[in-house]
């Protein structure tokens, strides 16, 4: 209970029981007055003290930072479904590929991609600037001079914003001048092209690997199966024993003809005139030619050094490598096709729009930040009043 309602609870007291009350002094109930709306104002500036702070630090201390911004689509060459917008690609032949761009998007806020920004550019010297306060650079109160610090603290200043519905992919660098923003994003957006380029080279070799392991082993089989026949014409002195065997069998059909125009006129010698002179000339070439048809069959037919058996070995060589042949031509298609395959599969990043070079701070948003924080402590403050309220109601209840 404040001063002045003790001496007003007083003076009413005293006119109740009509005794004369004390003459409170002017002063005491001006200071009273005073102290009163002291203390509110000190208590409001207390709570709204965030806002001051807020004030203080985006009006006079936060320092300007620069954005560059890119937008860029990762493409493959196989012909897929554009959004509307980019039609131009797809009529190029170039489809979307947003898992990659998903890739992509992550690799850019990376470890390694820091990693290969420190070998193109002088990156802790871009944010380790003198002038830049002492929330905004690295290290700061924030941030201490660590590497785990720095990445973090690297994720802030770069951003990579995916839209699924378009495909576009959105890079934004903030730093502390124009060219050190626009250098950082040019710098990402190649080393997104190196990654691209790697993952073309992997998919490639995996596609290709099979294909060429198949092709070898083709290539192989019928260096195996060449060798092998030509082994076997030379142990058996025969460039294609199917061609003798037809030598022979028109030998074979040759010496039966003849032996049987013998036999003919040995018949008719024997009608006519058995005692002739020629009988035993013509008995003698029947019993040769007979004998000579017998060992050119022989020769045909004897076990496994006969002309069938190496007729069989070499049919089945032949055999063999025509299958070599045939599974080296085919074994060739598939590899071009792997590689057909794998070309079309091949991404690409069409670079939308190329890194600015800004030339006007758009960060801090100093306005919006600070009208953030003031919404926000007024929020928190009614909060607090309306649990406070209803605290003191309960305790009086």
């Amino acid at each position: 209970m404040t001063e002045v309602e003790r001496l007003g609870r007083s003076q009413g007291a005293y006119a109740w029981t009509g005794a004369r009350p004390a003459v409170l002094p002017a002063g005491r109930l001006l200071l009273a007055g005073l102290g009163r709306h002291r203390r509110r104002i000190v208590a409001w500036a207390l709570l709204l003290l965030p806002t001051w702070l807020a004030i203080l630090y985006f009006g006079l201390i936060a320092t300007d930072q620069y954005e560059s911004e890119a937008r860029f689509v990762v493409n493959s060459a196989a012909r897929q479904s554009m959004p509307a917008g980019l039609s131009l690609l797809t009529s190029l032949g170039l489809g979307r590929s947003q898992d990659d761009s998903y890739a992509v998007q992550d690799f850019i806020g990376s470890r390694d991609a820091i990693a290969r920004l420190r070998l193109l550019l002088p990156l802790d010297k871009m944010f380790r600037v003198a002038h830049a306060d002492f929330l905004a650079r690295f290290p700061s109160i924030l941030y201490r001079d660590r590497e785990e610090e720095f990445y973090s603290y690297f994720q802030r200043m770069v951003s990579a914003i995916h839209s699924a519905s378009t495909g576009v992919t959105t890079l934004r660098v903030k730093a502390f001048s124009p060219s050190d923003a626009r250098d950082i994003a040019a710098a990402l957006l190649d080393q997104g092209e190196e990654l691209v380029n790697r993952m073309n080279q992997r998919a490639h070799a995996d596609a290709v690997h099979v294909a060429q392991l198949d092709l070898e082993h083709a290539q192989r089989r019928l260096i195996e199966a060449q060798l092998a026949l030509t082994a076997f014409r030379n142990r058996e002195m025969l460039i294609d024993p199917t061609r003798n065997a037809a030598t022979l069998g028109e030998l074979i059909a040759q010496l039966s003809v003849e032996l049987a125009s013998t036999r003919a006129q040995i018949r008719e010698l024997s009608v006519g005139s058995g005692a002739s002179p020629q009988m035993p000339g013509l008995r003698r070439k029947e019993a040769a030619l007979e004998q000579q048809v017998a060992e050119e069959r022989a020769r045909i037919g004897r076990g496994a050094d006969g002309l069938a058996g190496r007729i069989g070995d070499y049919e089945r060589l032949s055999l063999e490598r025509e299958f070599a042949q045939t599974r080296l031509a085919a074994a060739e298609a598939e590899l071009v096709r792997a590689r057909e395959d794998a070309a079309r599969q091949r991404l690409y990043i069409e670079r939308v729009v190329e890194p600015n070079l800004p030339d006007y701070p758009v960060h801090p948003e100093r306005i919006r930040l600070t009208l953030t924080v003031f919404f926000g402590n007024l929020l928190l403050l009614l909060i607090g009043w309306l649990v406070y309220s209803g605290v003191r109601e309960h305790v009086a209840e």
